[in-house]
This record gives C-alpha cells, sequence and structure tokens, in this order.
C-alpha cells in the first residue's frame, strides 16, 4: 500500500502541472511546455522565501502566485503573442516558441539559483502517518488534496463559466468567436497567467515532494505531458485520471521491475491509447498538439 501512496503523490505532482498544460490549451488552443519549468522555478521561489526570507506558507504561496502569474503573463506577451500574429495559434511555430521559452526561463533559474539543489522543509511535518496499511507523509496528503481540487475546480470553471465556455469556443473557431465578440487574446493571456498563477501557489507543496532543483524540469515536464495525453486533452478530469495513472505505474514499475522501466512501460501506454484514441481517454476530439 506505500507503493500505491507514494504513486498517488507523485501522480498528484503530474496532475497539477497537467491542470496547466490544459488550462492555455484549452483557452487559447496552444500547448504550454513552459508550465513544467513555472512549476520548478516555483519550487525555488518558495525555497527563497521561505527559507532565505523566513517567510510563512500561506505568504510565500501567495507571493508565488503572483510572481509565477506575472511570468505567464509575460512568456504570452513576449514569446507567443508575436508568433500568433504572425502564424496563427495552431501549428508547429508556436509549438516550438514555448520549448524556446522553456529553456530561457531554465538558464535564468540556474544563472539565479545556481544548478545545486535545495532542501524545502515541508510546513505541516515530516512525520510518517499509516493509512491503510501503507506510509505515507504529511505532504502527500496535501498534494493528493490539492490535485483533486485543482482539476474538479477548473472542470466547473471551464464548463460553467462565460470565460470557460468562450475559451471552448474560442479554440474551436477562433473567427467566429471573434465574430460574437469574444476578445481570443485576453482570453489567451488570462489562461497563461492562471496556468502560472496556478505552479506558483502549489510551490509550498511541490517542492518539498519533488526537490527543489533545476534537474527535474525536463522530467516534471516530460511526465505531465504523458498525464494530459493519457487523460485526455481540454479534460480536467482526465488530468487527474491520467496523472493519477502515471504516477501509479511509475511508482508499482519502479519497485518491481526496477528504475529504467518505468518509462518504457508509460511511453509504451501513451502510444497504445493515442493510436486507439487521439485526443486522450476523456479529451475533446477538437484539441491535440501539432
Amino acid at each position: 500500500m506505500t507503493t500505491v501512496w507514494t504513486g498517488l503523490a507523485i501522480g498528484a505532482v503530474y496532475t497539477l502541472v497537467a491542470v496547466g498544460y490544459n488550462i492555455t490549451m484549452a483557452q487559447s488552443g496552444i500547448f504550454n511546455f513552459t508550465q513544467g519549468q513555472i512549476t520548478v522555478f516555483s519550487c525555488f521561489f518558495a525555497w527563497f522565501t521561505m527559507v532565505d526570507l523566513g517567510l510563512p506558507w500561506w505568504l510565500a504561496a501567495g507571493a508565488g502566485a503572483v510572481v509565477c502569474g506575472l511570468i505567464g503573463l509575460l512568456v504570452e506577451l513576449l514569446a507567443i503573442r508575436p508568433v500568433v500574429a504572425r502564424h496563427g495559434a495552431h501549428g508547429h511555430a508556436v509549438l516550438v516558441t514555448t520549448v524556446g521559452a522553456f529553456v530561457v526561463i531554465l538558464g535564468a533559474l540556474a544563472a539565479t539559483w545556481g544548478q545545486s539543489p535545495k532542501t524545502l522543509p515541508f510546513f505541516g511535518g515530516t512525520e510518517t502517518i499509516t493509512l491503510l496499511g501503507g506510509k505515507l507523509s504529511p505532504v502527500d496528503l496535501w498534494l493528493v488534496a490539492a490535485a483533486v481540487a485543482a482539476a474538479v475546480g477548473m472542470h466547473v470553471v471551464s464548463g460553467r463559466t462565460a470565460w470557460g465556455l468562450s475559451g471552448r469556443a474560442a479554440t474551436d473557431n477562433p473567427d467566429a468567436a471573434k465574430a460574437k465578440g469574444v476578445n481570443v487574446t485576453a482570453l489567451r493571456t488570462t489562461a497563461f497567467m492562471l496556468a502560472g498563477g496556478l505552479a506558483g501557489l502549489l510551490g509550498p507543496v511541490v517542492g518539498p515532494k519533488i526537490g527543489v532543483d533545476v534537474s527535474v524540469a525536463v522530467s516534471l515536464t516530460i511526465y505531465g505531458f504523458v498525464a494530459v495525453a493519457l487523460g485526455g486533452f481540454g479534460s480536467y478530469l482526465g488530468c487527474l485520471i491520467g496523472g493519477v495513472a502515471v504516477g501509479l505505474l511509475e511508482a508499482g514499475a519502479g519497485r518491481y521491475f526496477g528504475a529504467e522501466y518505468p518509462p518504457l512501460i508509460l511511453f509504451g501506454l501513451l502510444v497504445a491509447i493515442l493510436l486507439a484514441r487521439p485526443t486522450g481517454l476523456l479529451g475533446n476530439r477538437g484539441l491535440r498538439v501539432v
């Protein structure tokens, strides 16, 4: 059971990254590869504010949400918007641009805080909890709760608010949405800010689990992508299902087969599912990464 709790906790991290991916994907049709790097930045920022500055976790979380939201805004303004103006939101150009922005943020992060890993203690304590025959830590419970709240919350926002419904319309047919008065640019900008803000808010919880280390950025980005691809592009509940599946498979395969097997099993499963359902298990058929 301990392996299950480990898988659920790391799967919750992947779910949170996947939800961030889906926010920009569902509202603008753009898959934003910087989400994983902004999540890593949020861990460094939480370490800086809580360890270096001595701020309480809730203040560090609020400051992280603001700062990472502004990073999302800058990515949209400086990288995405000029490319969209020339090539449109759907195509390889904008996808490659987000990869370039990822590299820029990674370099800035390494230049600011260095390559050495940092330690961020969890504000809720580190004592071991025994639950249903398995062992876990308080941060694991917080992560699972945060992942469920983020996925369910965004599912409601996406399907029951004017902002969410307008984003779906703009993604499916931008020209028709513009003709009906939808501000497509504003939707895209707020989506990038919200995705960044979500990552920043959760830095004090994610950091103690994955570590404060620039080297985790690539794997976090990839596994977050696998989670959203498995669960379904455009589906927040799919992000939760995909994230949990990736986490459980990683933990289970790592324990029973060895550390080298989880990537092979995960990507094999991803290929099989995408061959059968290109938009994932619960995805919107109008959304896919190109």
